[in-house]
C-alpha cells in the first residue's frame, strides 16, 4: 500500500462517518413531527400521579373551597400547555398526556398569559 491510497481511505471513511452521523437523527425527527399531530391519551384518573395531585376530569365534582374559586380549571392553569385544545390538551404535570380543559388538580397554578 502506498501513502496516497491511506489518506484517500481514511478520507472517504471520515466522510462516511460524517453522512451517516449526520443522517441518524432525521427518523426520529420525523417520527416527532408524525406523533405531534396525532392526539395524545386521555389521562387516567386512576394513574399513580393523577392520585397524588387528586386529577378529576370534571373540576365542578371537587368542592369549590377546596379548588380556591369556581374559576380554577385546568384551561385557566398555567401547566396546560396549549390555551386552543378543547375539550381535551396537554399538560406538563402530566406529561405525555391530555387532560380534560375542565378538570382540575391540587397543581393548579393561575396563568400568566
Amino acid at each position: 500500500m502506498n501513502k496516497p491510497d491511506i489518506d484517500v481511505s481514511r478520507r472517504r471513511f471520515l466522510n462516511a462517518s460524517i453522512a451517516v452521523g449526520l443522517a441518524l437523527p432525521l427518523p426520529a425527527m420525523l417520527g416527532r413531527e408524525a406523533n405531534a399531530a396525532e392526539p395524545l391519551p386521555q389521562l387516567d384518573e386512576a394513574e399513580p400521579t393523577a392520585k397524588a395531585l387528586r386529577y378529576v376530569h370534571d373540576a365542578s365534582q371537587v368542592d369549590a373551597a377546596t379548588r380556591g374559586g369556581d374559576d380554577r380549571v385546568c384551561r385557566s392553569c398555567r401547566f396546560y400547555t396549549d390555551a386552543t385544545a378543547e375539550p381535551w390538551g396537554p399538560c406538563s404535570l402530566f406529561p405525555g398526556k391530555a387532560v380534560n380543559a375542565d378538570g382540575w388538580c391540587a397543581g393548579w397554578v393561575a396563568s400568566t398569559s
